[in-house]
């Protein structure tokens, strides 16, 4: 009898919504197979892509005063896979690899102020340095890193 309780299983969905978020809750109560988590690409972006060259980089780095390091283990095995995700998941512009270092820019929306990323690989371990104007940017940004390049 093993369909009588997929029929009373499935009946709640099709009643109000009230009884839908107590359905929600019942799942997350059941210890074998929670529902999975939304995806975390799926937020509204903090930053849109900056493009500009690794010079416009340099002579901008300096002047922004909100640095956040982050120092990770990562599955990450190229500069190459960490651009991709970076841009992917940050919505930042890829501005130069160089060997195991690469370098991304992004504008804070909905405005223009920079933010850049510096990221060094080593075999599973990852440097972020992230530089901004404001430390709640960045401090955001740093979070997102260690979401999206673990």
């Amino acid at each position: 009898g093993g369909g009588s309780s997929a029929r009373a299983a499935a009946a709640p969905a099709t009643a109000s919504a009230p009884s839908a978020a107590v359905d929600d809750l019942m799942l997350l109560d059941m210890g074998d197979s929670p529902p999975a988590p939304p995806a975390p690409a799926a937020p509204i972006h903090i930053l849109g892509p900056l493009p500009c060259s690794t010079a416009q980089v340099g002579q901008q780095w300096g002047s922004l005063p909100s640095e956040r390091r982050v120092q990770m283990n990562t599955s990450l095995i190229s500069p190459q896979d960490m651009m991709n995700r970076l841009q992917t998941r940050l919505n930042v512009q890829p501005v130069e690899i160089i060997g195991t270092e690469g370098i991304c820019a992004g504008r804070v929306l909905p405005g223009n102020d920079p933010c850049f990323l510096h990221g060094k690989l080593a075999p599973g371990r990852l440097d972020i340095l992230v530089r901004c104007r404001d430390p709640m940017v960045a401090e955001r940004v740093a979070a997102l890193c260690q979401s999206a390049l673990a």
